[in-house]
């Protein structure tokens, strides 16, 4: 009969770790810890490490179980937009922690993560940790390109199935990949998939599924508790006791006027000390002159001086003096102070994200489009405070600033809303007075209008009896025609009428006389054609009688 899970007899996820910035890994520490005990894994391999916390997790593991696991951590130490851009330094510094402690069965291969297949015999890997760059595009292919190397009792680890913004896909795919194989996942920390994909997975690990699977919320709860024992939930801070590496790094991130700061775009270097006057050189790359740029002194709470900044065009050598800092400043993550020495900006800040922007859009106006920037700061770090506890007591003090200012502010709003008050109540007095005078000059207005109506209305009065008198008179005119023309009308009736007959008489005695004529023109006619036809006889008649010969 197969013995149940049962946590507590894995007593090495209470280990503390040595972790270093960032911390968004720090929370699923203790499961990176179980994990090696269930698997017990002949090769592991990381795909993404940054700084190292999981990654010398791990190996903390292996170390203390003494297992012959072989290690291998992938990454370009460059960084990706999802994660953030960054120098030589932080592979460096992770050199530095590893080498002396699991250099013996670990390596660190800087190569792009295809380039590296290679390196790795097929059905060879039994645990693969994918932490590389978070689109969906990108994580399915880097499990598609690593699955030929993973052994039967192979099981997949994938950071960030929680986070859903910035175009990560993580999740997206994790659930895909559930349809096929045992998953499991944690929320916290951005969340952590867990996929069985060997088809012969040690039985340890796949007890740790199924009481995982039974009862999701008690065992997502207890690693959510232990991870509040190494890290804040936003995973901004450490806690207690734990050793934290701190390696003062300095940013500089650079963006046009339609964009916003991201580690996209950032450049980072090691601070050479961590007090005392630096010379910072950040070396900005070529894709479009910046118009705003965000330093950023340290990942740590301190108090930070700049003394001066200047900015070149590489190519051309040409300079730019930033010798008005403070005008050009937008926002700081911190209290200004008052400038000491040769400091022309002095500020304080209890965040572990200590920055001031400022715009050089104006003085880059000539540079060339394309060409690389170079920015020289020289900077003073008057204090750091790189201890957890520390670090834990400002962020608490922090807050609680941060609540004296919203009380003062409120004071201070009550106050200026007083004086608004004491404004807006003499303005209406003003107003007031104003207004009763131009009432009464209205007053004075309208009683000299209408005085001046009366008058036109008398007038008025006058010139209406006058046009009554007129209008009487023309009423008698009319009706004297009136009476005029009723009495000549029947005679002139009358004499239309009698007109008429003698018309109609006129024109009977002209039809009578149109008649006759027409009479005698006919006889008239007739008797022509007579004579005409006599005369006609008689012609002929002489014409015989003069061509007739003589008989005589």
């Amino acid at each position: 009969m197969r013995a149940e899970f049962r946590i507590e007899d894995h007593p090495l996820v209470l280990m503390r770790p040595r972790i270093s910035f960032p911390y968004g890994w720090v929370g699923h520490i203790p499961f990176a810890y179980l994990a090696v005990d269930l698997l017990r894994p002949r090769r592991f391999v990381e795909l993404g490490t940054d700084s190292g916390n999981s990654y010398l997790a791990f190996c903390q593991a292996v170390q203390r179980l003494d297992l012959s696991t072989h290690c291998s951590a992938i990454d370009s130490w460059e960084g990706d937009e999802h994660a953030r851009r960054y120098g030589d330094e932080i592979y460096l510094a992770l050199r530095a922690r590893h080498d002396p402690l699991y250099g013996a069965f670990s390596q660190l291969l800087r190569a792009r993560f295809d380039d590296a297949l290679p390196q790795f015999a097929d059905a060879g890997i039994d645990l693969l940790h994918i932490d590389g760059l978070h689109t969906y595009a990108a994580v399915s292919h880097d499990f598609a390109s690593w699955l030929p190397k993973l052994s039967e009792r192979a099981v997949v680890l994938f950071h960030d199935t929680n986070v859903h913004d910035r175009e990560f896909g993580v999740g997206r795919f994790f659930a895909e990949i559930a349809e096929r194989y045992p998953t499991f996942d944690f929320r916290h920390s951005n969340g952590l998939g867990i996929a069985a994909v060997g088809s012969d997975v040690p039985q340890p690990f796949l007890d740790f599924l199924a009481a995982a699977t039974a009862q999701p919320e008690i065992y997502r709860a207890f690693f959510e508790g232990l991870a509040a024992t190494l890290v804040s939930a936003d995973d901004a801070l450490p806690i207690g006791n734990i050793d934290v590496e701190t390696i003062p790094v300095a940013h500089l991130y650079y963006r046009q006027e339609n964009e916003s700061f991201d580690d996209a775009r950032m450049v980072s270097l090691t601070l050479p000390d961590t007090i005392g006057t630096l010379d910072l050189r950040f070396l900005l790359p070529t894709n479009g002159r910046p118009d705003y740029l965000r330093l950023d002194p340290a990942d740590l709470p301190g108090v930070f001086g700049v003394i001066e900044a200047n900015l070149r065009a590489v190519a051309s050598g040409q300079t730019w003096i930033v010798n008005d800092l403070p005008l050009r400043l937008g926002h700081i993550n911190g209290d200004r102070l008052e400038p000491s020495g040769a400091q022309v900006l002095r500020f304080a800040s209890f965040s572990d994200d200590p920055y001031l922007e400022f715009a050089v859009g104006d003085l880059l106006a000539d540079a060339p489009v394309h060409g690389q920037i170079e920015v020289t700061l020289r900077i003073d770090c008057e204090a750091l405070v790189d201890t957890p506890s520390a670090r834990r007591v400002l962020a608490l003090q922090a807050a609680a600033f941060s609540h004296i200012r919203s009380t003062a502010a409120q004071h201070m709003d009550i106050r200026s809303l007083g004086r608004e008050l004491a404004i807006e109540r003499n303005a209406t007095r003003q107003l007031r007075t104003r207004s009763e005078t131009l009432i009464e000059q209205m007053r004075e207005n309208l009683c000299a209008q209408l005085e001046r109506m009366q008058n036109v209305q008398a007038d008025a009065g006058v010139r209406s009896s006058a046009l009554k008198e007129d209008l009487q008179q023309i009423g008698t005119h009319l009706d004297a025609q009136s009476s005029f023309i009723r009495s000549a009308l029947p005679q002139l009736q009358d004499q239309h009428a009698g007109l008429g007959e003698t018309v109609v008489r006129l024109q009977t005695r002209l039809d009578t006389e149109a008649e006759q004529s027409a009479s005698t023109a006919h006889a008239l006619a007739e008797q022509l054609q007579q004579i005409e036809k006599r005369l006609d006889q008689l012609n002929r008649r002489t014409l015989w009688s003069w061509l007739k010969p003589d008989r005589g």
